[in-house]
């Protein structure tokens, strides 16, 4: 289930950016890292990568056991992170209520910012506190 809705996520972000042609997408370069949250890995989450200047589509993956890897256009990023996990309660459902537990600073508040470089490393380690 945990990997379900980090695998939702993606598609979401993914079809933000559905358009164009192949000849026009710019090329990728893989961008990894780690993502913690108050020290331990975020276990089922997502990141996007924007461009700091808003003329490009957001690339995004899954943060799967606090490790995530993503094929993102060279530039000053806007870095976005979100993750949620079950709290051990039901709704009344039955269905397990889920928690979003990343402050807004690191997603829709985000300042964090990153440069992907053409050739470069791009390893990119986020540890995030609670506010």
């Amino acid at each position: 289930m945990r990997r379900n809705r980090a695998a939702l996520i993606l598609i979401a972000v993914c079809a933000i950016g559905c358009g164009g042609s192949i000849g026009d997408l710019p090329d990728k370069f893989e961008v990894t890292g780690s993502v913690t949250f108050d020290g331990e890995p975020v276990e089922d989450g997502a990141i996007v990568f924007d461009s700091a200047d808003g003329q490009s589509t957001p690339v995004g993956g899954a943060i799967v056991d606090g490790k995530y890897s993503v094929e993102v256009p060279a530039g000053r990023k806007l870095v976005r992170i979100s993750a949620s996990r079950e709290t051990g309660e039901k709704d009344m459902y039955g269905e397990p209520i889920v928690d979003s537990y990343v402050p807004g600073k690191y997603n829709t508040e985000s300042d964090l910012e990153r440069t992907v470089e053409p050739g470069g490393d791009n390893a990119f380690d986020f540890e995030l506190e609670a506010e």
